[in-house]
């Protein structure tokens, strides 16, 4: 029998007596100890994929949630301008409302008007209105807002826009009552801006803060009965011939937007109606 013969032959009898082996069991302790060395030396590679898996994941995670969070941004920039929107909408109808129930008697003729601008002159206080002669505004027009209350009158006309002299202004002259139980007589004039005081009240008329001040329709162009505010310190000297107060406006003369301008007054105005 030649040597490769011989090879061959030991080869099958080793491969035949280790089958018997692993058939009835003799193999199995090896086999395990076997199996154990391969899982421990591919637990490396696995643990490697893992981590790849792993990053691939935080990276996609980390995408999505910056996304999200900029679509949230962007959503509440939006609900935050609808809602700003939607308040100064409601500011504007509530203020409409007032001056046209004021104006549904069909005692005076008007004409509606938002502010677009406002001087910044500290000896004067006046607004811009986007009305002018084009829309039958005339020079000492009364200006007032929701229900009848003053807050200036037209010195200025261009073709679409007029100026208004506010009842703070320095200038300001307006011809007022007390609605006290003297129907007490004087002027209200502003004081650069800062207050409104009513001047030349009689000394022996009684006078109490509290009491409204409306005008009193001596002022040519302006109504009897426009509401201008309310008293709130008197003051008066023994030896004067007037008392004088200072008042509180009703109107907030710092933030107005949408006024009215009487241009007319019907022959048959009441001489005081509450407009308040």
């Amino acid at each position: 029998m030649t040597s490769k013969k011989k090879t061959f032959v030991a080869i099958l009898v080793i491969i035949i007596f280790t089958i018997f082996l692993h058939s009835i069991g003799w193999l199995k302790p090896l086999e395990n100890s076997f199996s154990s060395l391969l899982h421990l030396g591919s637990k490396p590679f696995s643990s490697f994929d893992t981590f790849l898996d792993s990053r691939k994941v935080g990276k996609l995670d980390k995408g999505i949630l910056v996304n999200n969070l900029k679509e949230l941004n962007k959503e509440l920039e939006n609900n935050l301008v609808d809602k700003t929107q939607l308040e100064l909408l409601k500011n504007e109808n509530e203020k409409l409302r007032n001056q046209l129930q004021f104006f549904s008697s069909g005692k005076y003729n008007h004409i509606g008007a938002e502010v677009i601008g406002r001087t910044v002159d500290p000896l004067g206080t006046t607004i811009i209105i986007d009305k002018g002669e084009a829309d039958g505004i005339f020079q000492n027009n009364p200006v007032i807002i929701g229900k009848g209350i003053l807050i200036g009158k037209i010195i200025s006309i261009e073709k679409h826009s007029a100026i208004v002299r506010l009842i703070n202004d320095n200038t300001s002259r307006v011809g007022a009552m007390v609605l006290n139980g003297d129907k007490s007589i004087g002027l209200v004039e502003g004081g650069y801006g800062l207050s409104v005081h009513m001047n030349f009240i009689p000394q022996n008329e009684i006078v109490a803060p509290g009491d409204t001040i409306v005008t009193s329709g001596l002022t040519e162009g302006i109504p009897r009965g426009l509401v201008i505010g309310a008293v709130e310190i008197i003051e008066k000297q023994p030896h004067e011939p007037f008392q004088q107060a200072v008042l509180n406006p009703t109107a907030d003369l710092s933030h107005l937007s949408v006024i009215s301008v009487i241009t007319h007054i019907s022959n048959d105005v009441e001489p005081y109606e509450e407009n308040t």
